[in-house]
């Protein structure tokens, strides 16, 4: 993992490696292209379906760097007694296949374009970009 953060190896006791192996149950041969949009609104389960998406190719990914926080445990609440204040905090640090930090980093597309999302549908550059990559 070459992009592993210093403070990963001195700050933190111990690690856990998830590695999971999804295999269809019911295959339906679907062969076409996937794309998924993302933007910096793409965070915490999103992001971690955008992860996976990226990691595995099973979709390219149009648009702009993501949000992060998507791999690792629920967050933790913490709630401060005498204001009754609650705070919610990330309890792990999530690395992706390289060693980043996925809350740092966040996740780049495949194909970097502008996220603008206030034209109409059609006329936004990701879907326009996704409509070219695809051959429409």
């Amino acid at each position: 993992m070459p992009n592993l953060p210093p403070e990963a190896s001195t700050q933190f006791q111990s690690y856990s490696k998830w590695e999971n192996n999804i295999v269809p149950f019911h295959p339906v041969g679907f062969k076409g292209k996937i794309f998924l949009l993302v933007d910096s609104r793409v965070y915490s389960a999103a992001e971690g379906f955008a992860v996976f998406a990226k990691n595995t190719n099973f979709a390219t990914l149009v648009g702009a760097r993501t949000g992060g926080d998507g791999i690792g445990i629920d967050p933790l609440l913490l709630a401060l007694p005498h204001s009754g204040y609650v705070a919610s905090f990330s309890f792990s640090m999530g690395l992706v296949s390289d060693g980043s930090c996925n809350e740092e980093t966040k996740t780049l597309p495949d194909v970097e374009v502008d996220p603008d999302a206030s034209r109409p549908l059609l006329d936004q550059p990701a879907v326009r970009r996704v409509l070219e990559l695809a051959g429409k």
